[in-house]
């Protein structure tokens, strides 16, 4: 092939390597706000790990990106010192253990909160966890926590109980009312109605400030 067929002379080539640059250092400018990180050894490569995570994160099935979603949520479920709290009647006590099984430590364990009721499964175990707490007549002073559970009985299937223990924080729902609440004799056995399920059950005097029977509200984790 002649000088003349030649469809690129050294000059052409030259010219266009100069215009490629040209090219890309305009391209370099235009998006140099996303591209700088590219000069930066410290955090270039975290920045194109976040941005590779953010690319095939969008390509995960949307149910999978959910259920990620619910679990990273259910793992920051942290909380305070061991309490227990009801939106729907205004409740919010600390939850206390009673150090003995005597009446007078189980007395003074209650001016001082809920009580966990000695040999029930912690809240957010499985099984029945007991909890117990005062009750008192209508228009009785907030002395000490005696009114604590005076409204329980007011209490509707899907209400949400909130119950903050060792640093972990549990949601409750009450169940229908059937099972959900319920009037036991004294010293009557409240047995635990779901197998394999973490249910919790709040315990009082009824009616409020009397101790004829006992209402039990029962609820547990979905």
């Amino acid at each position: 092939m002649t000088e003349r067929q030649k469809f690129f002379t050294a000059r052409d080539k030259i010219l266009f390597k100069i215009l490629f640059l040209i090219f890309l250092g305009s391209v370099f400018l235009l998006n140099w706000a996303n591209l700088s990180f590219l000069f930066n050894i410290r955090t270039a490569p975290h920045v194109i790990r976040e941005r590779a995570e953010d690319i095939f994160s969008r390509e995960r099935p949307q149910e999978e990106v959910e259920e990620a979603r619910e679990i990273a949520e259910d793992d920051l479920r942290e909380c305070g010192e061991n309490s227990i709290s009801i939106a729907a009647i205004d409740i919010e006590a600390p939850i206390v253990e009673a150090g003995g099984i005597s009446e007078e430590e189980y007395r003074a364990a209650l001016d001082r909160g809920v009580v966990h009721f000695p040999g029930s499964p912690y809240p957010g175990q499985e099984g029945l966890s007991v909890l117990l707490g005062h009750s008192a007549p209508e228009g009785w002073p907030k002395i000490n926590y005696d009114w604590v559970f005076t409204e329980i009985n007011d209490l509707k299937e899907g209400d949400k109980i909130e119950v903050c223990f060792n640093n972990r924080l549990y949601e409750y729902t009450v169940v229908e009312s059937e099972d959900g609440k319920r009037i036991y004799e004294v010293g009557e056995d409240v047995p635990s109605l779901y197998e394999n399920e973490k249910e919790i059950v709040l315990m009082s005097c009824w009616p409020p400030g009397e101790s004829e029977s006992r209402i039990g509200i029962r609820g547990v984790i979905k």
